[in-house]
């Protein structure tokens, strides 16, 4: 091909006929250009222009007749920091040499160009997931558009480097949705590889799914960061329809820089959820609240205050009933001023705590309002070689009509490889490290609970915490079919952590059937996992820090309603320091009381009016209870005249 172009050449304007290479033919087939450091004549329009210092400086062009072979690229990056004012849709010819920058084909070294007319480029369509990585090559430096909505992914790098990552949707770790064992999610088998293929296949299909928004900027710490909203950050599930932009190279990464300017639908950040009921309770992982500084946690007095404040923040909204919290330093100094803080922002004394320092590293703790539950068991705290900390356990009563639960707090063995072996090793299922120990956990706690509910007679559970196991996987299924039902509503909507782009549910809820009736609905509350991590509280983001709820921790926390109301069916009570087992059936209208020696029993309303009595002195008595209006009662136990037990019951 032959074109003439003009040169400056010592003042003087000179028309020279060249040889042209066009854009395609400098791109090739292959992933490395074969003119490389040969000086080249093309042609191209202008997509897109990135000038000044910070930026890309240069341009981009692009051939859109070039020889009408998809695997070729027909655009082309143009590095040319001299070169201001150009314009979009400029058709341009230019002179210069070929080079492969950072694995990017790039012109460069510009030593002749000029403006032949203008002309208009028609974006690519590129539809994901892709067919195969290397289909990305023959897009390199065109003008491309992903039709439909692309959704941002992950959000790490947003203030760092200006960069998003998109995807046509929400990605999910495979293990989330996908069983290794079972082809059927709601399979229980434990152990085996009988489904690693379909994990193994999301895994691909995340992997050809994502591509990087980037705003053309080269420096660190953009300033204003692109794209914020009207809080100041971009949350993952935010969307844009039809992104449209030129595909380039940089960074061992293919990214999109956008041609025009970006309409970003914002996902805004949520107030906590409603889940209903009257009795709310949630758990957390705080993301090592440690007062030891310098360890695991804040480096620093200033960082531990910052990361007290946004936790306070985040907790006082939830405005729990009780509150399972996670991965705090083991010690006696962490939770108590975490409580103290949440109490003075309440400006009462709302919160009491329960735990227990066995294990090592991080522990677990219970807090609780006191003008609404009240202990009614010992503490249990369950630990053995099995485990890296105590798992708590606590029986609750609820003050207002004497229902009575167990709560028990959760933290499995992460599924970080430090120092693993055999089947600790990652076996390429998609669970990680550890998860023959995680198993193991699991299974050792589901038979300590049962026994724990035959001990105190109290048969409705609420189990809560980090997992470190997504939905789907083995030490989930082990829970499962020990007869625990799983509580998150909707594995395709709800999710608590990102790690990598995609998204999962590690924190969990679990409970016993006879729980599971009272149950009002359940929710994560997407206040960290959506966020950009800059807004956490270290002295590198200080310039981002809002002393508020979002990005309190890297887990979100999780949410439960229950009618306390309808806890107490089935429920049979053993009370600490008695003798006295009660138990009440709903379903028959019964209530039945067992003692080791001979007793009375009198039935009193909430006024203290005695309804029903039982006034012979026998070991065991049974009354039907269905004559009476529906409501709450007090019961008392008198052996010789003398009140030896009492407790409550709903009907």
């Amino acid at each position: 091909m032959l074109r003439t172009i003009i040169l400056l050449l010592f003042g003087h304007l000179i028309h020279v006929v060249l040889a042209q290479v066009p854009i395609c033919t400098i791109q090739g087939a292959g992933t490395a250009s074969a003119y490389i450091g040969q000086v080249v004549t093309t042609t191209g329009i202008v997509t897109a222009a990135f000038e000044g210092t910070g930026s890309l400086q240069g341009f981009f062009i692009e051939d859109p007749d070039c020889d009408g072979l998809t695997i070729t690229s027909n655009g082309i990056f143009v590095y040319a920091p001299a070169i201001t004012n150009v314009g979009i849709g400029d058709l341009m010819q230019l002179t210069g040499q070929v080079d492969e920058y950072q694995g990017c084909t790039e012109l460069k070294n510009i030593t002749a160009f000029s403006v032949l007319g203008s002309g208009v480029v028609t974006p690519t369509a590129i539809a994901m997931p892709l067919a195969s990585s290397s289909v990305w090559e023959r897009y390199e430096g065109m003008l491309v558009r992903f039709p439909g909505i692309m959704t941002v992914t992950d959000n790490d790098d947003w203030a760092h480097y200006g960069e998003l990552v998109m995807a046509p949707d929400r990605l999910w770790q495979p293990t989330h949705l996908v069983d290794p064992n079972d082809a059927d999610p709601n399979g229980s088998t434990v152990g085996g590889l009988g489904n690693v293929a379909a994990v193994s296949a999301a895994e691909a299909i995340n992997a050809l799914s994502t591509i990087i928004l980037d705003d053309g900027r080269t420096s660190s710490w953009p300033d204003p960061p692109p794209l914020a909203d009207v809080d100041g950050t971009v949350r993952c599930g935010s969307t844009v329809n039809d992104l449209t932009g030129v595909l380039h190279y940089a960074y061992s990464e293919y990214r999109l820089h956008p041609a025009t300017p970006v309409i970003m639908q914002h996902d805004p950040r949520p107030a906590a959820p409603s889940v209903g009921g009257d009795l709310r309770i949630a758990s957390w992982n705080t993301h090592n609240f440690w007062s030891t500084l310098g360890g695991f946690g804040a480096a620093n007095s200033g960082e531990y205050t910052r990361q007290r404040t946004k936790l306070v923040a985040a907790m006082f909204a939830m405005d729990a009933d009780a509150l399972v919290l996670c991965e705090m330093q083991n010690n006696d100094v962490a939770w108590p001023d975490l409580l103290a803080a949440l109490n003075a922002q309440y400006g009462s004394t709302v919160y009491a705590a329960v735990e227990d320092d066995a294990g090592f590293g991080t522990k677990t703790v219970i807090y609780y309002k006191t003008a609404v539950l009240a202990t009614a068991t010992p503490l249990d705290s369950y630990y053995s070689s099995t485990f890296e900390r105590a798992h708590i356990t606590q029986g609750f009563e609820v003050i207002a009509n004497g229902a009575r639960f167990l709560l028990s707090g959760v933290h499995f063995r992460s599924k970080l490889c430090d120092n693993a072996t055999g089947p600790d090793l990652d076996l390429g299922d998609g669970q990680g490290c550890y998860n023959a120990h995680r198993i193991d956990q699991a299974y050792e706690l589901a038979e300590h609970w049962a026994a724990l509910r035959t001990s105190t007679g109290i048969n409705a559970q609420l189990i809560m915490g980090d997992f470190n196991s997504y939905t789907q996987e083995d030490p989930l299924d082990m829970l499962r079919s020990q007869g625990l039902v799983y509580l998150l509503p909707d594995p395709q909507v709800h999710y608590s952590f990102r790690y990598a782009s995609s998204f999962g549910a590690i924190d969990h809820a679990l409970g016993t059937p006879d729980l599971v009736g009272a149950m009002t609905s359940m929710s994560p509350w997407a206040i960290n996992a959506d966020e950009p991590p800059v807004f956490d509280y270290p002295d590198a983001n200080i310039a981002f820090y809002q002393p508020n709820a979002y990005r309190s921790s890297d887990h979100d926390p999780v949410i439960v309603g229950f009618n306390a109301s309808e806890l107490v069916v089935g429920v049979e009570t053993i009370l600490p320091g008695t003798d006295i087992r009660f138990i009440v059936d709903n379903g028959a209208q019964l209530a039945r009381w067992e003692a080791d020696r001979a007793f009375s029993v009198d039935v009193l309303d909430m006024l203290g009016r005695r309804v029903m009595s039982s006034s012979s002195e026998r070991t065991m008595h049974s009354l039907y209870f269905d004559a009476i209006p529906a409501g709450a009662y007090i019961w008392r136990c008198l052996a010789n005249g003398s009140t030896f037990g009492t407790g409550r019951f709903v009907k």
